[in-house]
């Protein structure tokens, strides 16, 4: 499909910088999980969001493991944040569910016809499962917070 990956340390600008002029202004992505799981690692959302538009890409926030209880990546650039449903958002991992959330029409555009395409709608059940577990997301969060 001419895609390439590469994998880049965001805490190391040389590593940025060599992989930014390697990418010769092809970048069409930019990917991010912070924090890592699960090492923890914490990687300045804003600052990402900015060498991506400098690049003229797109930023992609996992945002599994602050959930949008602590954290929305929106706020500091992203353009797209991506949660697994099967994790704190649902609490019960009785779920296999991901959500794809934007505020980019474009991208919401490109999103939206490929899930209609595809097919990748989740059951009502999954649904109410996943909701029940968010009920007590905060909770969960909170309490999870006080040991960090």
């Amino acid at each position: 499909m001419g895609i390439d990956i590469d994998f880049v340390d965001f805490g190391n600008e040389d590593d940025v910088q060599s992989k930014l002029k390697s990418g010769n202004g092809k970048i069409k992505l930019f990917w991010l999980e912070t924090p890592t799981n699960p090492t923890l690692k914490v990687t300045d959302i804003s600052s990402v969001a900015k060498l991506a538009k400098e690049q003229n890409a797109l930023l992609a926030v996992d945002n599994t493991f602050c959930s949008p209880f602590f954290q929305n990546p929106i706020d500091h650039g992203a353009d797209i944040i991506v949660h697994s449903v099967t994790k704190y958002i649902n609490g019960h991992s009785d779920v296999v569910m991901g959500v794809v959330c934007t505020n980019n029409e474009d991208v919401y555009k490109q999103l939206r016809f490929t899930q209609n395409g595809v097919g990748a709608v989740p059951s009502p059940f999954d649904c109410y499962l996943a909701h029940r577990g968010l009920k007590t997301l905060h909770l969960r969060m909170e309490a999870s917070a006080r040991y960090v």
